[in-house]
């Protein structure tokens, strides 16, 4: 098994891989998201904001995670301003329950420490919260979110 940093030729791959991990959370596949994962990986595949991780064997896919670093303005609690999102992270399930996520998440925690983050979130399914808590994570109930519908959703 290697581990390395994705690039701009697995955009595919992640868009597929995304799909999937949407649909384990158990969300519906109601709309056609192709073309807006592939602009959104040809994006940040080359920012250095951006870091998306791959575990593979023989050139097949076992688990990938990914953290996108964003600026918001200095705290008290975050005198930098910069803040790590995790998103991405899945593993395949024929190789579940290995320690696959874990290693690759205290991959992207190092690369964050090693840039002086100190705030990190994420939006934990059901059963990834357990290996987050293992990691540090405590689950938070501070923000407020707000969806805004098209006139064609109302």
């Amino acid at each position: 098994m290697i581990i390395r940093k994705a690039g701009l030729k697995d955009s595919a791959l992640l868009s597929e891989v995304r799909k999937r991990q949407l649909i384990d959370e158990g969300i519906s596949p109601d709309c056609d998201i192709d073309s807006e994962l592939g602009a959104f990986f040809e994006k940040w595949l080359v920012s250095k904001d951006f870091l998306q991780l791959i575990a593979e064997e023989n050139g097949k896919l076992l688990s990938t995670a990914a953290i996108i670093y964003y600026d918001l303005p200095p705290s008290f609690t975050n005198k930098i301003g910069v803040r790590g999102y995790i998103t991405n992270v899945y593993t395949a399930p024929e190789h579940r329950r290995k320690g696959l996520s874990k290693m690759l998440l205290e991959k992207i925690l190092e690369d964050a420490k090693s840039r002086g983050i100190k705030k990190i979130w994420l939006g934990a399914s059901k059963s990834g919260r357990p290996l987050y808590e293992k990691l540090g994570f405590i689950k938070q109930e501070s923000y407020m979110e707000l969806t805004i519908k098209d006139k064609s959703e109302v």
